[in-house]
């Protein structure tokens, strides 16, 4: 195993009067006439008001640190890429209906995703002249080091003095070497030369460290570090200001939580400046609401970031874990949903039945009664349908990593035991491989059957959640009645994103926008979310289904 190196403490002198700065580990020199540039081609606050004017539908917040307005409905960029016409079109329909912030990371799509940023937003700017880079909010971050072989990245961390080994193929890190890097080459991705927002993602993943104990302490001492490392960014004016993304941020109760507040006292020590800090990200939607839920006698994150003046951007509107489970708040094509059940179980009856009549051949063409009897997947997968029915996820990772490969080994007993035969058996043994070679299309059919019916019946359950939600709160956005909105794709996934922009605490909700149909979808949304009283987003917080799910929590 690689050891950790430590990284130099900063140490100060306190008197009653000020803070003297003794010692410091060198931070990643810059050229001196970086030092010295002022904020080059970011976002204004005028510049950004003046586009946010332009769309008066879409509803705006302000970041308190910097002045600048954000559209309350952000461009998340996780999956998107410069090969899908879709997504460069998706992007431009969301910057025409108003959407200024565009979110993305130095490892999304290993830097594929920063890369479609710039150039889309090149081609925006160029082809659309009364628009400027100064109207857009750009966020990216660094943490992650996924290397895509179980072979140390020697280029991104052989020359990082302090890291964390999560797994054989991933890493962390937040050292300032690190974050130096990380932030070139975004800026050179994103053809751009300042970040508005920089935020380190997730470090609470380096309590997970599997080369040496990473307690909380020397986590919030590195997070430090990167602080005041990041103040020299921002007066060199590659970044605007800086924050925290986080999974674990905003729920006081997890193993990894980081505490706001022992991360703000840590400034005394280190001696990084208050005012750069910006913005934070946590999960949001309408199983995960920690962020907006105060649990006496703590504050919710929302609150307590308000106080600090700190934005909060949200992430994962659309999927949620509830209950243990992974819940995607997507109901498309539900008006088809009963013909569609009703023809793939007639489908998935038709794989079982030729797959248990392959079952019952096999028994009678080979004598190896204990090879035979591995064949009995139908009846395995058939006793276990209704429970892998309960979670779409579960099942297709179940089937695909546990179900398929055991097959293909049970095939291949069945295969090596037919080099036994004798010559006049030739006849028999190729029976038994073209056995072999149609139970396994069976097989695969029956998996791709049962996952689709998952797939369904997870679907009639979000069909559920939406009409009940519909009844809950009248002023949810529908795709039926006299307010109808025409052209909705996912009903639910409308209300899951209106609920979440809704919270006035909450500055921007991030949501994966891939194509049109999505932007569509999620600007109606964000539109309509002036509608939701805080009224209604507390009897939202009580219905049923969604405490339901959360019972286990």
């Amino acid at each position: 195993m690689l050891s950790i190196v430590h990284t130099r403490c900063i140490g100060l002198a306190r008197s009653t009067t000020q803070f003297t700065l003794l010692h410091r580990t060198p931070f990643p020199a810059w050229p001196p006439r970086m030092l010295t540039r002022a904020l080059a081609h970011a976002a204004t606050a005028q510049d950004t008001a003046s586009f946010a004017a332009k769309t008066p539908a879409m509803p705006t917040s302000t970041m308190p640190k910097r002045g600048i307005t954000l559209s309350k409905l952000g461009f998340g960029a996780y999956r998107v890429n410069d090969t899908q016409d879709a997504h460069r079109r998706a992007l431009k329909k969301a910057v025409a209906s108003g959407v200024n912030v565009i979110d993305t990371s130095a490892h999304f799509g290993y830097g594929a995703s920063e890369t479609f940023i710039g150039k889309t937003l090149k081609d925006i700017l160029s082809s659309k002249p009364e628009l400027s880079r100064e109207q857009f909010v750009i966020v990216s971050k660094a943490g992650f080091v996924l290397p895509q072989t179980a072979v140390f990245p020697v280029d991104v961390l052989g020359h990082v003095p302090s890291y964390a080994k999560i797994s054989d193929s991933s890493y962390h890190s937040i050292h300032p070497t690190f974050l130096k890097d990380q932030i070139t080459q975004s800026l050179q991705r994103l053809q751009l030369d300042t970040l508005d927002v920089f935020l380190l993602n997730h470090p609470e993943r380096m309590l997970g460290d599997r080369q040496a104990p990473y307690g909380k302490p020397k986590l919030y001492k590195e997070i430090a570090e990167a602080f005041a490392y990041l103040d020299t960014e921002v007066t060199a004016g590659r970044i605007g200001g800086y924050g925290l993304c986080s999974n674990a941020l905003h729920i006081p109760t997890t193993e990894d939580h980081l505490s706001l507040k022992a991360i703000i006292n840590t400034r005394v020590d280190f001696g990084w400046k208050l005012e750069n800090f910006v913005a934070v990200q946590v999960p949001m939607n309408l199983f995960e609401r920690d962020v907006v839920t105060d649990v006496f006698p703590s504050k919710s994150l929302a609150r307590e970031a308000k106080e600090h003046k700190i934005f909060v951007f949200t992430n994962r509107p659309l999927n949620a874990i509830g209950g243990g489970q992974i819940v995607t708040l997507e109901n498309k094509n539900h008006l088809d949903r009963m013909n569609m059940n009703a023809k793939l179980l007639d489908t998935l009856g038709l794989s079982f039945q030729s797959l248990a009549e392959m079952e019952l051949d096999i028994k009678d063409m080979i004598e190896e009664e204990s090879i035979a009897l591995k064949f009995m997947w139908s009846e395995i997968l058939s006793e276990n349908l209704p429970r892998l029915s309960t979670n779409y996820y579960a099942a297709r990772h179940y089937l695909d990593k546990e179900v398929l490969p055991a097959i293909d080994r049970d095939l291949k007993v069945l295969e090596d035991s037919t080099s036994d035969y004798a010559q006049q058996d030739t006849d028999d043994k190729e029976s038994v491989i073209s056995w072999i070679d149609r139970y396994r299309r069976e097989a695969r059919t029956l998996v791709t059957d049962i996952a689709s019916f998952c797939q369904i019946d997870s679907d009639k359950r979000n069909d559920e959640m939406n009409l009940v939600l519909g009844l809950v709160c009248k002023d949810f956005v529908s795709d039926t009645g006299l307010d109808a909105v025409a052209d909705i794709g996912s009903p639910l996934s409308v209300k899951a994103i209106q609920y979440c922009v809704a919270h006035e605490n909450v500055g921007c909700t991030l949501v994966g926008m891939r194509t049109p149909e999505y932007v569509h979808d999620a600007v109606v949304a964000a539109e309509a979310s002036h509608k939701l009283t805080k009224e209604d987003l507390k009897a939202v917080a009580q219905c049923p289904l969604l405490l339901a799910v959360n019972a286990d929590k």
